[in-house]
């Protein structure tokens, strides 16, 4: 394991799909959050951001989870929604980016990564909005 700080460099364009850019203000926001984290190679870290006002009756902010590896490659990043009513309100993926798999999926159906490429470049300056207007609660986890 490393000694002192460790600092990831998390990858700009997805190696498989390469019309997949990761937005430089992600990669700023992510790098922030885990500069202080001490992660092996073999290591997952997942960033998970809520709005803990997010309810399926009131609606908020998406919550959202990103998955990286100890050598700073996303292997994911997805959006969760509410889906259903009352008792009955599920939360379950509503866009998912799965880079290690070469895969979009949108409410349960599969796609190419690079059919969602247009998609993900939205989701990315929006959440970046979000993140920076200070929406969510983040947690950083290492499995």
């Amino acid at each position: 394991m490393p000694q002192g700080k460790y600092i990831m460099q998390i990858e700009q364009q997805n190696q498989i799909a390469p019309s997949i850019i990761i937005n430089k203000d992600l990669i700023k926001i992510i790098e922030t959050l885990i500069e202080d984290t001490t992660v092996k190679t073999d290591e997952l870290i997942t960033l998970n951001f809520r709005d803990s006002t997010y309810t399926a009756e009131h609606g908020g902010y998406h919550p959202v989870e990103i998955c990286i590896n100890g050598s700073g490659t996303i292997k994911y990043i997805t959006d969760f929604s509410f889906v259903g009513q009352g008792a009955y309100a599920e939360l379950v993926k509503e866009l998912d980016f799965d880079f290690s798999l070469n895969l979009f999926q949108q409410i349960g159906r599969n796609y190419p990564l690079e059919q969602g490429a247009g998609l993900f470049k939205i989701f990315q300056s929006n959440f970046v909005s979000y993140y920076k207007n200070g929406v969510f609660d983040v947690e950083v986890n290492i499995m």
